[in-house]
């Protein structure tokens, strides 16, 4: 409570000429009349034990700032007008003050227009935020929503492509690319739409490309577009580790035993939080799938066979399915994990060494095992590079034509049949020239000399501007010439990844995969 004191000196200070009404003044020392008092007591009535300490505080602080604003708006009259007073200052902030007349006004004006203007302004930009988040929501809560794949603003496929190095004692040290699949809701007319990560996802697909190709070319080359783009679409993760050489061939030397160490660390460190069970329970790991093309197909078979043998040693990394393709597997090397062998018409030999296996291994009631091969050789007409890069603007049936017809000039298509006349693989020079002709170099000194193209908006075709953000120099190199190679190698229809029966495959892993608890 204050004091008589403290009472006297405020109400000094403040030329005050009633006195405040003070709850509970009790003191023996006090030199307030019997009057105050009762008018204290009447207009804080307390209980016994009651303590009206800050409500008093509030009352004084705005009895002074009546006091104060009195005398600087009397201007010279009025019952707050004193010409030797100095300035008066509210004792619940004693910093501010404004000053007497004119100069107060202007001073008060001042202050309202630095604090009460931005806040209004504030409050009317937040509303109208405010107002959009609702209306949005409104179009979101009935629109359709489902996995999907993004796209960007240009309509090109958008993989949003995490990339991360694993490291393990001793030595172990991995570039592992990451791709969840999203769920997006989008309102209707197309106006909103909403897209959110799922962290732990329906599946997870390993991918191990062959010799000469990046880990990261699942995301960029023509044919591992189409896969990653189904797979995610059904809810699966992607995961692609790097080899010890990225242009090389998986080695199991150098490759068996990292990958095994950075996959079972990454599943511990990524998915236990994620697939938690109820209240922190154990996490249920999704079915963890392999996908292998060519010195990848024979890496996910010695993957596969190493975790049949020594299963506790390689958990929670375990395949619940396999496709490997266009690679048939070691003679030494059995697994019973439900697989697909993918081969291609042109190569009889590995579809043949593909089906002994099979057969051989069914004998034991292992499997399931399929086999699915290619529907042989396909032409190359005008549009099939715009029909493979229809979410891709920039080629156009224009360019697309241009290509066939470079293509038959060169003598690498039959002009009559629009089938590749040879294997592309011994037409380097050719491919060569024609891939540099549309590639990104050459397309973007033609929008540098135009007047209506940017050449900022030339990428590679099939990669989005957020994608290119996440690749290397070299890679983006690759992702310019990958996209003629590939379709004419899978044209040939001999060796070579392939979209082709990838959605059966897919269905397979659904139907055979199960989810594990560790």
């Amino acid at each position: 409570n204050w004091t008589p004191i403290a009472y006297q000196y405020i109400m000094q200070e403040a030329n005050l000429t009633q006195p405040l009404p003070i709850a509970n003044m009790s003191s023996p020392t006090t030199n307030i009349d019997g009057d105050a008092k009762n008018t204290a007591a009447s207009a804080y009535p307390s209980g016994a034990g009651a303590n009206n300490s800050l409500i008093n505080v509030f009352h004084l602080g705005y009895r002074s700032l009546v006091a104060q604003l009195g005398d600087i708006f009397s201007a010279g009259d009025g019952p707050y007008s004193h010409e030797d007073k100095e300035v008066i200052r509210c004792y619940c902030f004693p910093f501010v003050k404004c000053g007497h007349g004119e100069r107060g006004k202007s001073n008060v004006k001042t202050i309202f227009g630095l604090i009460f203007v931005p806040l209004f302004l504030l409050t009317f930009f937040l509303l109208d935020d405010f107002g959009k988040v609702v209306v949005r929501n409104m179009q979101l809560r009935h629109g359709p929503g489902g996995l999907m794949t993004n796209r960007d603003e240009t309509g090109v496929i958008d993989f949003h492509l995490n990339r991360r190095t694993l490291k393990e004692f001793p030595g172990h040290t991995r570039e592992v690319l990451l791709l969840s699949p999203s769920l997006a809701v989008q309102g209707r007319g197309g106006s909103h739409s909403f897209e959110a990560m799922i962290k732990c996802p329906r599946g997870i697909l390993f991918m191990f490309h062959g010799c000469g190709r990046y880990a990261a070319s699942f995301f960029y080359s023509p044919q591992g577009r189409k896969m990653v783009e189904m797979a995610t679409e059904m809810g699966i993760g992607i995961v692609a580790f790097t080899k010890s050489e990225e242009l090389g061939c998986w080695n199991w030397a150098n490759d068996g035993d990292t990958v095994k160490k950075l996959a079972k660390k990454f599943i511990s460190s990524r998915l236990s939080k994620a697939c938690a069970g109820p209240n922190g329970s154990d996490a249920v790991y999704p079915p963890m799938y392999a996908f292998g093309a060519s010195s990848g197909g024979s890496f996910v078979g010695m993957l596969s066979s190493q975790m049949k043998q020594d299963p506790e040693d390689y958990a929670p990394f375990l395949f619940s399915a396999a496709n490997i393709q266009i690679m048939a597997p070691n003679e030494h090397d059995h697994w019973d994990i439900p697989t697909v062998f993918t081969t291609m018409s042109g190569d009889t030999q590995t579809s043949k060494k593909v089906q002994d296996w099979v057969n051989n291994e069914m004998q034991n009631d292992k499997g399931p095992y399929k086999i699915i091969t290619s529907s042989g050789r396909k032409p190359i007409h005008a549009d099939h590079f715009a029909r493979v890069f229809q979410d891709d603007r920039q080629m156009s049936d224009r360019i697309s034509g241009s290509i066939h017809q470079d293509l038959s000039t060169l003598g690498v298509v039959n002009s009559s049949t629009d089938e590749v006349f040879a294997n592309p693989r011994f037409a380097k020079d050719a491919v060569m020239s024609i891939w540099q002709k549309y590639g990104l170099l050459s397309r973007k000194e033609i929008a540098n000399d135009s007047k209506h193209l940017d050449a900022s908006d030339v990428h590679p075709f099939g990669v989005s501007q957020r994608l290119m953000r996440s690749l290397k120099k070299e890679e983006l190199d690759d992702a310019d010439s990958i996209w003629l190679i590939e379709e004419l190698n899978v044209a040939w229809d001999e060796h070579e990844i392939t979209a082709e029966g990838f959605e059966e495959v897919l269905q397979f892993f659904l139907e055979n995969g199960s989810a594990r608890l560790e």
